[in-house]
């Protein structure tokens, strides 16, 4: 059965007596009500800035990362294998081997259950759950390592449908997806379905999109998923032409799209939420030769405030620091036990250590995003 928004809101009031507001800020339920709360869906690529944000998060309550390899052929799977293993035990990841395939899926697992060095604790290889992310155009030998990951893991399946390039398109998956589960072995109710309408950079691009995705609802309610999650973005490829020692607001249209397909959704639909967070949903290939500018993809209820610097000749990263003073001096700022890289901001604001490098830059932005969605999720019942 489908929660109305409202309905959400009201059942996160009743839990006044049995929910708690931690000091990290967060919003924390009982377990008991974790099915009752919109599951969140960031697609990120598996890269060190990303992966410091996950490694940070306040917890995964209602939060189902989907990783994508980048740069497998320059060995971005056994980063990202390695990279996985610092994070909670227990923790479920949907990994999409991307343009290297089962092949780079194959290699993330190998390192996991290598075992090795932990960050925090000498953790058992088998503490992270990975479920692979399957399209109906794999062939027979993916279908054999996706195979082998659901019986090591016991995960299921994440059906993505769409990509940066194409929406997903119905009447082909009608066709593609049944042979694709009967070729598994695989009922739908062992699978999450991701459908993937890539960049929705406008209220055009919203409209346009609005009705292809409610058909597409309208076909995934004909199954029993495990789940269904709308998933898009809205962030630029490049901030590279925005005016420094300016702020630019940009209005998350994601979140428009999701709410106009949300709310002529069938009943026998729960349709989660899903974006690729501060970043472009098309796949970079790894690490460019440039250097960035100090900047900040800042989220804010239903907009990111970028703040971007110039470097200066002595100390070219110290501009990031005037980023962190202008947040902590803003008076909407929720101070620094909302998230992680709030913390890191407040103590950026007060000294130039540690921040001065564009991973660190990214971790911050993802950080913060995906904090920011969780809270609105948890509280208002909608992204």
């Amino acid at each position: 059965m489908s929660l109305s928004p409202e309905t959400r809101v009201g059942a996160s009031l009743d839990l006044s007596g049995n929910s708690m507001e931690t000091s990290k800020g967060e919003i924390s339920l009982p377990k008991e009500w974790e099915s009752f709360l919109l599951k969140y869906v960031p697609a990120l690529k598996g890269k060190l800035g990303e992966m410091e944000a996950l490694w940070n998060l306040s917890n995964f309550q209602s939060v189902f990362p989907l990783l994508e390899v980048v740069g497998a052929e320059e060995g971005g799977s056994q980063k990202l294998g390695k990279n996985l293993k610092k994070l909670p035990s227990g923790t479920t990841v949907a990994v999409d081997g991307g343009p290297g395939g089962s092949e780079a899926l194959s290699e993330v697992e190998e390192i996991l259950r290598l075992g090795g060095e932990f960050s925090d604790s000498l953790l058992p290889p088998w503490t992270i759950s990975v479920v692979p992310v399957i399209r109906y155009g794999d062939g027979y030998a993916s279908l054999d390592v996706f195979q082998r990951l659901n019986e090591k893991y016991q995960s299921g399946y994440l059906l993505r449908l769409g990509s940066s390039e194409s929406d997903p398109d119905v009447a082909e998956a009608e066709s593609e997806v049944p042979l694709l589960l009967s070729n598994l072995g695989a009922d739908p109710g062992e699978v999450d379905l991701v459908l993937d309408y890539g960049e929705v950079d406008s209220e055009r691009e919203v409209e346009r999109v609005t009705p292809s995705a409610r058909l597409a609802v309208e076909w995934a309610a004909r199954r029993r998923w495990r789940s269904v999650t709308l998933l898009s973005g809205a962030f630029p490829a490049s901030i590279s032409g925005f005016k420094v020692d300016h702020e630019h607001r940009l209005t998350r249209h994601e979140v428009s799209l999701w709410r106009a397909v949300s709310s002529h959704s069938p009943q026998e639909i729960e349709l989660h939420y899903g974006d690729y967070a501060t970043n472009h949903p098309a796949l970079a290939s790894g690490a460019g030769p440039w250097r960035s500018l100090p900047n900040l993809r800042y989220a804010r209820g239903q907009e990111w405030i970028i703040h971007r610097k110039k470097a200066h000749r002595e100390q070219e990263n110290s501009p990031f620091y005037e980023i962190c003073q202008s947040i902590v001096n803003d008076p909407r700022w929720e101070g620094e036990n909302f998230s992680w890289a709030d913390k890191m901001i407040s103590r950026g604001a007060r000294t130039y250590e540690g921040l001065g490098n564009a991973a660190k830059w990214v971790a911050l932005g993802r950080s913060r995003h995906i904090e920011v969605v969780k809270h609105r999720l948890a509280t208002l019942g909608e992204p």
